[in-house]
């Protein structure tokens, strides 16, 4: 495969505005002329100016453009384009840039902060640029403007949506803004006194931290967390109760990558399942983020045993679990990839292939912004090449021959 900095700037610009923008699409986009566009992709060279307007109008940045960096995996323009928009709106309410916004009430907010997390977990990422870019700045003015209770709940709101931008950024490989995100909205919970929703968002830092390599770190953000929220045996609030058996269960998937030894893994996995047995069914904090119970610590244990090697567990876990059919889209469709590993691993070809398609067919979105079926994919034998075929291009995993 060609990498993106040896192609020219005319087959990448031809290449990111794909076959759902035509040159005269892609100029009426960018203000230029049809013919800047044509002399751009017959390998003219063009004004700096004029590759920042193309630049902005495809979703990305003039350094993808021009081969210095690569667009990351799997995104479509219209997610591109999205990330923009919410990296704008993050890092302009954190600085206080906002003027002339109109915030809607406080109840219209939080059932648009409710709507954004669910578009995350479904996988509709343009649909979620389009609510937190416009969630974020009322939010952080509605806050601004009021004092005493009505202040509290638009901190609320507007941590809120810091987090669910954060998760978001870590999904399409924007790790820089998730890290940023995460920082301007624990300050946000901080100065709010919102201890819960502080730790909330630590266990999403930590799962950045995971996704991008730094799992000791990870290990120690969630341990520590989890050691400064840790709930008495007598308390009963779910909300704490959820958000303690994430911040353990994140310690334990990052212990058994690496973050620490096998052992700390399994006794922080033994600990979400007690957590998860005391709230008895899938709940989410406030109705933010992954619900954690029975089913989620089921499903990050499978994770557990296929990073420790247990293949003998990862079945007994399999054959066990039933998963809460009102689990996220894109959780069910994690453990059909887990699943989907398993079998790779007990030479299940067939029945692989089965459980990385349906993951293909629930969350199609999701599955492009995904490592690991690109790793099932190279698994994959014995099967017929218009299986692997089928399978290898609804998981969006480039193949050259088999």
């Amino acid at each position: 495969m060609t990498q993106w900095s040896h192609r020219t700037t005319s087959e990448r610009v031809k290449l990111l505005r794909g076959d759902n923008i035509t040159q005269e699409g892609l100029a009426e986009l960018s203000g230029l002329s049809i013919g800047v566009i044509r002399k751009l992709e017959q390998g003219g060279n063009v004004s700096l100016p004029s590759l920042l307007r193309i630049a902005s109008s495809l979703g990305t940045d003039v350094s993808v453009l021009v081969g210095q960096q690569a667009p990351r995996r799997g995104m479509a323009l219209g997610e591109r384009a999205a990330l923009r928009a919410v990296s704008e709106a993050v890092h302009s309410t954190a600085m206080g840039d906002i003027h002339g916004i109109e915030p809607g009430p406080i109840d219209g907010l939080k059932v648009a902060a409710r709507k954004a997390d669910a578009a995350f977990w479904s996988g509709e990422y343009i649909e979620l640029g389009a609510i937190l870019s416009k969630l974020l700045p009322e939010a952080r003015t509605l806050r601004d403007a009021s004092t005493g209770k009505a202040r509290e709940e638009a901190a609320h709101v507007l941590t809120d949506a810091y987090q669910t931008a954060a998760t978001m950024a870590n999904m399409l490989g924007a790790r820089d803004l998730g890290y940023a995100a995460i920082a301007y909205g624990r300050q946000v919970a901080q100065l709010a006194g919102d201890d819960l929703r502080d730790a909330h968002l630590t266990a999403s830092l930590a799962w950045i931290y995971l996704r991008d390599g730094h799992t000791a770190r990870g290990f120690e953000t969630a341990e520590r967390a989890a050691a400064a929220i840790e709930p008495r045996m007598s308390d009963k609030d779910p909300d704490r109760l959820s958000v303690y058996g994430q911040l353990v269960t994140n310690a334990a998937v990052a212990a058994s990558r690496g973050g620490a030894s096998d052992e700390t893994a399994k006794d922080y996995l033994s600990q979400a399942h007690a957590v998860a047995a005391r709230i008895g069914r899938e709940h989410p904090r406030g109705d933010q983020g992954q619900p954690f119970g029975p089913s989620y610590a089921a499903t990050q244990a499978l994770s557990v045993a296929l990073a420790l090697g247990e293949t003998g567990q990862a079945l007994q876990l399999i054959d066990s679990t039933v998963l809460d059919p009102d689990m996220p889209l894109s959780t069910r469709a994690r453990w059909k990839l887990d699943v989907a590993l398993v079998r790779t691993d007990t030479r299940q070809w067939d029945t692989a292939a089965g459980e990385l398609q349906d993951a293909c067919d629930m969350a199609p979105a999701w599955v492009r912004h995904q490592a690991l079926p690109g790793v099932i994919v190279g698994r994959l034998a014995d099967i017929s090449v218009a299986k692997f075929r089928k399978v290898a291009a609804a998981a969006g995993v480039s193949i050259n021959v088999r």
